[in-house]
């Protein structure tokens, strides 16, 4: 069978891009779809057969990709698949929208429903003035048509699940990335030094805002790993704090070497998944989560806190409230453990097998089965 593999934009390496790795990887003979493409960027697609459309061409089309969004549901829905027999898309935002020939397979992986059209509380980059309203007024229109394509749909989460469900009315599983688990696996927690960690992009919706006023409240010192455009107005709230140390992007064995003496990872954000609380339990680091998106799913309260409001006085107090507990690393590894990208495999293949196997019976597996993984996910 001929496959295709339809991603949004492969402009900046993130999470998303980590799991359509993952998905090149079990289906290494797929053609690969997209609106805008940067090579540079994306070394591991070396001598792939990625088909970028004409907006790839277009000015600003790879560092400012959101610019085009007025017009990417038509350019997705615009797409030549004919020639494939099964359409693998994975869409947080308008590759869903993909249309396929009639007697072909749609099988759609869902980070979310595109959350500045439907959740402005959490993305308010649609904006607010009319021009904005009136684009995602037929945006919002187009998007409920594309979410009637997939013939089988899963999604990160269950979080980004019932969005699904509750936008597009219709039935979703949930399949959660897999996360390099094992390469926290050499981290030693030694003397815990009392401080807290954050890293990720330095951009606003990330919160390291929260965990700056958090930390001065506490009295502790807070790391912060990593660089972004959000990082001036971070340093002028830390002011001459000592205890906020900005690192920028730091080598793997850095960012170990925190892990292995902190207190805490800080991870206030309302994200649909969240693949840093997954890291630093893997480093066995107990994680201080805004409970709200992932976080609630994979931060029990035997590895961490969680917090329900996201301000600096919520973070600070769920940061306290770790101090009556102690944790067993090796605790913290085996939750970790549920999410690795081994476990992601297998689960992912055996969907995409099953509906192939529902829409074109007798046909042969399309993906390669994978060996069953230990510890699989139970119940949270």
């Amino acid at each position: 069978m001929r496959v295709a593999i339809v991603h949004d934009w492969i402009t900046v390496p993130g999470g998303a891009e980590e799991v359509l790795r993952e998905i090149c990887r079990l289906v290494p003979d797929a053609a690969i779809f997209t609106a805008q493409f940067n090579p540079e960027r994306f070394p591991w697609l070396r001598g792939r057969d990625v088909r970028a459309t004409w907006v790839s061409k277009m000015p600003f089309s790879k560092s400012r990709h959101y610019l085009y969004a007025p017009i990417l549901a038509d350019v997705y829905r615009s797409m030549d698949l004919r020639e494939f027999d099964v359409v693998l898309t994975s869409s947080h935002s308008f590759a869903h929208g993909v249309r396929k020939r009639p007697d072909a397979l749609h099988f759609c992986y869902y980070y979310t429903p595109a959350r500045s059209l439907w959740f402005p509380e959490i993305d308010k980059r649609a904006g607010n003035d009319p021009l904005r309203k009136m684009i995602a007024k037929r945006l919002r229109r187009l998007d409920l048509i594309a979410a009637r394509g997939p013939d089988v749909a899963y999604a990160i989460s269950e979080t980004s699940a019932q969005r699904v469900r509750d936008v597009y009315k219709r039935p979703c599983g949930v399949i959660y990335p897999g996360v390099d688990t094992r390469k926290y696996g050499d981290v030693v927690r030694e003397l815990d030094d009392g401080s807290l960690l954050m890293w990720g992009r330095l951009i606003r919706y990330k919160k390291f805002d929260l965990g700056i006023e958090a930390a001065k409240l506490l009295g502790r010192k807070l790391h912060v790993v990593g660089s972004g455009p959000f990082e001036p107005q971070l340093r002028k709230l830390a002011g001459d704090d000592p205890n906020i140390v900005f690192h920028g992007r730091l080598p793997d064995a850095d960012l170990k070497a925190l892990l292995s003496r902190c207190f805490a990872v800080l991870f206030p954000p309302y994200e649909d998944y969240g693949i840093v609380p997954i890291e630093a339990l893997a480093a066995g680091v107990p994680v201080v989560a805004f409970g709200e998106g992932g976080a609630r799913e994979t931060i029990p309260p035997t590895c961490g806190a969680l917090f329900t409001s996201q301000t600096p006085e919520a973070l600070a107090e769920a940061v306290r409230s770790l101090e009556a507990h102690s944790f067993d690393p090796q605790a913290l590894r085996r939750q970790a453990a549920r999410f690795d990208n081994q476990v992601f495999r297998f689960e992912y293949t055996k969907a995409v097998n099953d509906a192939v196997e529902a829409h074109f019976p007798g046909r042969a597996p399309l993906i390669a089965p994978q060996c069953e993984p230990e510890p699989l996910r139970g119940s949270l």
